[in-house]
């Protein structure tokens, strides 16, 4: 098919052609009829070819004889097998005009052009494998008026550069079909290290198991693996390496000095690559760990501090009284531990604080278990409850017990100061609406508002409508003489006497210095009757109704030694706070503990989940037992690391905005974890998880990662605020610290919002310390260590990759030498230039035409005139 690009020229033929017959009708020179059309015919032709020229003749068609490039990969992995290459290369090349060769390793050349019968020598490193620029290149090779193939000679390992099937997909939309001849697995003798695994975060002095992973092929009897630590050996084992990979753990391995080079070495017999028989890593240390151990009772505490210290932190236990109320005191810390220490011993602002902390600042929080921890330590609907993994709410279980709970509310007059921003009044509205939270739909709920009378703002009763029953809640107001203590208790008995529930409770909130009407009869507005409120709670007691007393007040007030006998008489709890704000946690807690749904005592086998980093190197089955735990549910997005044997949470964690928090429902002392403490794993346990939730070193507004790209080192930095926002505009600049190396400080420009990059030369020096400042605060040092080159490390099996690239190209595996000349299955369209061709014939058209111009034609009449003579 004839086509032309540009056919707008093929309108002057005409025009030129007029143009000639003009021209020689205007002619002075006299020729024959004969040479006048002749010299005519001759130049119109002329006219004509140049004119095609011009419109860009090509004569279009389809053809399925390939071009075919032979791609053999020379890099190391690919064994001493170039016997069997020279017999593909000899096949391919007795057609150079159709073949071309290339070889290539971490970077594709040229070894013979098409056409050319010769190859053309150069080396090339042989330390990596690059099979995507070598199919773009070997690509880019092929003409383009000829169906490609590449026959493609390769074990199919390529560790550098993009992933390969992507160009294959792309060659597969061109035509192009992939062959490939699958080279045969190197079978020398080999044993390297693959990876080193150690923690990411490592604080001076911090111990911790650092595993390598060594491959062998084949097995290895008696290989020694080695670890250096600053080039110093600081142990060394002897293993029996199976073929593949083998872990090696080098346990207990103590963190020296703020920055440190680990080295990992493998000698084996018969080992054949020296070049992968050492890796190291580089590591930057921060400064020893700071935890904050909360405990009501430190004492109790001390073995965890003390392991805590063995492996490296600096753990401070204190109790509540001693806990921070400022961000500066807090931010001394990395980690707070809460361990068996009651919401009420707390302010409500230094629990806002360290929620604060967690979130904002990056810290980190566990809270262990107790009889003064989650639920059982009023932390319900507080901000620890948000930020812990679990949820500490009462369970909905059919085997719980039907609570009937009673709430008797002081609403005297002295309720109406200010407490908190709230009035007292309101404070135990919210309590009390709390504690309803708290039960099951199954369970009773009531509210009596006492001064002089009682008054039953919620009936005892199970609540329909908690939202309604909040609201009359709410609505209570204080105003009158002080709480009837006798009046309210008598008045209480028989609705509790009537309700159908195993477990009968009142809380009675009161003023510890306005507490009236102690006995019958006391003051003329009670109710008729004898005795006293201790003898109502005496009898309540008898019949299984439990009262618990909680006092705003101090030891001083008045009525305070009261209170506390009439809860002691009830079989109850007294609680006495001077904090109005401490009361909505301290209904929670009391109603928790009432209920008697938030503590489990029994024994039981922690059971761990998955293979999570913080658990390694445990062995569980040796793991004894624990004697009770809380209760808790897992929260969505929670990682839950271990479990009791029922499925309860024992060990969550999760991220808390830049922190992290963690929730062990078990404890760390000697009333739920008496046998642990004698467990040889749990000071690895309590490190790991302590380690687990400290925050990087150097958790300030700047990250920075280092990698090795292209034979360059690139260096980029994270900037935000603690807030997550990006800082954008900063001056970030790095210095290199090497020996014969130092550079900068240089500018890391920004490339994105909060990312600052850079690339530098790869350094010289192993290790390299790099120095990022963002010229405000103290520069973050990390550090880079070069490792051995990527043809030597752990080779993946390669066969699959080349299979699929010739099943996405229409290839064969292991074609038969005469096969590789076979036709395309896609033809492809041949353009052949046909404008030479004219401009060609043009030029040998061009001397006829000056010899029929200037050769004497005979004339008709017999004579014949001089070339170009005139008329007169």
């Amino acid at each position: 098919m004839l086509h032309f690009d540009r056919p707008g020229f093929l309108f002057f033929i005409p025009i030129v052609l007029g143009i000639l017959v003009l021209a020689r009708r205007g002619a002075l020179t006299t020729w024959t009829v004969r040479q006048a059309a002749t010299c005519l015919a001759l130049r119109g032709a002329i006219a004509c070819l140049l004119c095609l020229a011009l419109a860009g003749p090509r004569l279009i068609g389809e053809t399925r004889d390939p071009a075919v490039i032979f791609l053999q990969d020379v890099s190391a992995s690919m064994g001493e097998d170039a016997e069997r290459a020279g017999a593909w290369r000899e096949i391919i090349g007795k057609d150079p005009l159709r073949s071309a060769e290339v070889v290539f390793a971490g970077t594709p050349q040229i070894a013979r052009a098409f056409g050319a019968k010769t190859t053309v020598g150069g080396e090339i490193p042989a330390d990596a494998t690059d099979l995507q620029s070598a199919l773009e290149f070997s690509a880019a090779a092929l003409p383009p008026d000829r169906p490609g193939r590449i026959v493609l000679w390769s074990d199919g390992n390529w560790n550098t550069g993009r992933d390969p099937l992507g160009t294959a997909a792309e060659l597969a939309e061109r035509g192009v079909e992939i062959d490939v001849v699958p080279g045969p697995p190197d079978p020398r003798p080999e044993a390297g290290v693959a990876t080193l695994e150690l923690p990411s975060s490592v604080r001076e002095g911090e111990v911790f198991d650092l595993t390598a992973t060594v491959h062998a092929s084949p097995p290895s009897q008696g290989a020694s693996v080695r670890l250096y630590q600053n080039n110093l050996l600081l142990a060394e084992t002897r293993r029996d390496l199976i073929a593949g990979d083998n872990a090696v753990v080098f346990p207990n391995v103590r963190a020296a000095g703020r920055m440190a080079l680990y080295e990992v070495e493998v000698t084996a017999d018969q080992d054949t690559r020296p070049e992968n028989n050492r890796k190291r890593i580089a590591v930057a240390h921060g400064g020893a760990a700071r935890v904050l151990i909360v405990d009501a009772n430190p004492a109790q505490s001390e073995p965890l501090s003390a392991t805590l210290n063995a492996a490296g932190f600096s753990a401070d236990v204190r109790s509540p009284q001693g806990f921070p109320s400022t961000m500066e005191q807090l931010e001394a810390f990395d980690l707070v531990m809460f361990c068996d220490a009651p919401a009420m011993d707390f302010a409500e602002a230094q629990l806002k604080l360290l929620e604060d902390w967690v979130k904002n600042f990056g810290g980190g929080f566990l809270m262990a278990g107790g009889e003064d921890s989650f639920g059982a330590g009023g932390y319900f609907r507080t901000p620890i409850a948000t930020m812990l993994p679990v949820r500490i709410e009462r369970e909905e279980r059919e085997e719980t017990p039907v609570v009937a709970l009673l709430v008797i509310l002081d609403r005297s007059g002295s309720m109406s100061a200010p407490a908190g921003g709230q009035t007292k009044m309101a404070l135990a509205n919210e309590g009390a609406a709390l504690a309803l939270e708290v039960l099951q739909g199954k369970d009773l709920f009531g509210v009596f508002a006492v001064d002089t009378r009682v008054q039953d703002v919620v009936p005892l009763g199970r609540v329909t409508d908690r939202e309604a029953a909040a609201r009359s809640i709410a609505g209570i107001t204080s105003g009158g003489g002080g709480i009837y203590i006798y009046t309210s208790l008598a008045e209480a008995l028989p609705r509790l006497r009537q309700a159908e529930a195993k477990i009968k409770h009142i809380i009675l909130f009161s003023d510890a210095a306005d507490a009236e009407e102690k006995s019958a009869g006391q003051i003329g507005e009670g109710p008729g009757g004898s005795g006293t409120a201790l003898d109502l709670a005496a009898a309540m007691l008898a019949g299984r109704i439990t009262l618990s007393v909680v006092a705003l007040g101090s030891d001083q007030d008045r009525d305070t030694a009261f209170l506390r006998q009439l809860a002691a008489q009830g079989g109850g709890r007294f609680y006495l706070t001077a904090d109005a704000t401490t009361l909505p946690r301290l209904f929670t807690l009391e109603t928790m503990r009432a209920t008697e749904s938030s503590l489990r005592e029994d024994a039981f086998l922690a059971l761990p989940k998955g293979r999570p980093e913080t658990l390694r190197g445990l062995d569980w089955s040796t793991a004894p037992l624990l004697l009770g735990f809380n209760v808790s549910r897992l929260k969505s997005g929670a990682d839950l690391l271990l479990t009791t044997e029922k499925g309860d949470p024992l060990l969550a964690t999760w991220r808390y905005g830049l922190g992290r928090t963690a929730a062990f429902t078990s404890d760390a002392k000697a009333r739920w974890a008496s046998e642990w403490l004698a467990w040889p794993g749990f000071g690895k346990f309590w490190t790991q998880v302590a380690r687990d939730l400290v925050p990087p070193a150097g958790r300030d507004n700047l990250t920075t990662t280092l990698r090795e790209e292209n034979n360059t080192l690139v260096i980029e930095a994270e900037a935000v605020t603690p807030s997550g926002e990006f800082r954008n505009g900063l001056a970030v600049t790095a210095s290199l610290a090497a020996p014969g190396q130092d550079a900068g400080p240089f500018a890391l420009p920004q490339t994105a919002p909060g990312l600052y990059r850079a690339t530098i030369p790869l350094p010289k020096a192993n290790p390299a310390l790099i120095a990022v400042s963002d010229g405000i605060s103290r520069p973050l040092t990390t550090a880079w260590t070069p490792d051995y080159p990527a043809e030597f490390q752990t080779p993946r099996d390669g066969r699959p990759v080349l299979e699929k690239f010739a099943a996405l190209t229409g290839g064969k595996v292991n074609p038969a030498p005469s096969e590789i000349f076979r036709p395309a299955e896609r033809p492809a369209r041949t353009r052949q230039d046909l404008a030479p061709w004219c401009l060609l014939l043009a030029a040998l058209l061009w001397p006829l035409d000056v010899w029929a111009r200037r050769r004497q034609w005979q004339m008709s009449g017999g004579k014949s005139l001089p070339p170009f003579s005139h008329a007169r």
